[in-house]
């Protein structure tokens, strides 16, 4: 299958836009634009279709997640405020799911309190491939927050 180009891209991101104009009340719709700006780095306009589709967005640990990331991305101040009464939201739907509780030990190591921070990252830990990346990073993560306590 040929690659797409970046314009071809923003071509179909734009005329998604225009459909979603036409027709406000598609959930599902805002949803696939929220991620296809989330993709492009476009996070302002993410959040913004993100919003759209926030009564969806409530229902769902994965989407509550990338809302919050989305955010703090567009933001650039990090997890305080919003972003973490979503991760919050969404470990109340699922205590044990591994985007939000990765987002959940950041939001707390930013906002100094490293005892729920490790928390969160030691309930995630068994989520993770051992030796993976993301498993080094969190022990790594973990080995600051217990030095800082």
């Amino acid at each position: 299958q040929p690659k797409m180009t970046p314009e071809q891209i923003n071509e179909m991101v734009a005329k998604l836009a225009a459909r979603m104009q036409a027709n406000p009340d598609d959930m599902q719709g805002w949803l696939m634009l929220g991620r296809s700006y989330k993709t492009l780095g476009r996070y302002d306009d993410a959040v913004q279709a993100y919003a759209k589709a926030e009564k969806l967005i409530n229902e769902s640990p994965d989407l509550l997640a990338s809302y919050a990331e989305t955010i703090a991305m567009a933001g650039g101040k990090g997890l305080a405020g919003k972003p973490r009464q979503l991760v919050e939201k969404a470990l109340k739907l699922d205590p044990t799911h591994g985007h939000s509780l990765f987002l959940a030990g950041a939001a707390a190591m930013e906002a100094g309190d490293n005892k729920k921070g490790i928390a969160y990252w030691e309930a995630l830990l068994p989520q993770v491939e051992p030796g993976s990346e993301i498993d080094q990073m969190l022990r790594s993560g973990l080995d600051k927050m217990k030095q800082a306590k």
